[in-house]
């Protein structure tokens, strides 16, 4: 099972903090590759979803699991392998060369029927990707086959 990064992020910070030790912030916050805001938001998706008590100590900036709610051993332990199947699949599917730069992306807001959502929504889970990346796939088919349909009709015009 692909994860996406805000179930791996969640996964691993259920695993950090599972110990029940007191971790300091800055920890979390490398072992997550994420922000401070960041890390607030996975900490309230992990309270809310697993009914977790999470205590910040403010005089040492750490977080500490001291109600794990939902969170025993056998999850945490499940949740633990899928980070590292996950993981595994991530360096099989790679090529052996190394890209550097990122894709410069833009945020675009789409109002869509719930009907095509669903239908997103299915792709993504079939394909094992997130919902934006199932769109961005859509899109650039979708694109393609347009600017390949406008060329081929100008072609026959231009004859």
């Amino acid at each position: 099972m692909q994860l996406n990064t805000r179930q791996a992020r969640l996964f691993t910070l259920a695993n950090l903090l599972g110990s029940g030790k007191q971790i300091p912030a800055h920890d979390i916050i490398n072992s997550l590759d994420c922000s401070e805001p960041t890390l607030t938001r996975a900490l309230k998706e992990l309270r809310d979803s697993y009914s977790a008590e999470i205590k910040y100590s403010k005089a040492n900036h750490t977080y500490q699991l001291v109600n794990s709610g939902q969170l025993d051993k056998k999850t945490l332990r499940r949740m633990n392998e899928v980070l590292t199947l996950n993981a595994e699949l991530k360096t099989s599917k790679s090529s052996g060369r190394v890209v550097l730069d990122k894709d410069k992306k833009t945020a675009v807001s789409l109002s869509l029927r719930m009907r095509i959502l669903r239908k997103i929504d299915k792709l993504a889970e079939l394909s094992g990707v997130s919902r934006s990346e199932a769109v961005e796939q859509i899109a650039e088919k979708v694109v393609d086959d347009l600017l390949k349909e406008f060329m081929d009709k100008k072609r026959r015009e231009h004859k």
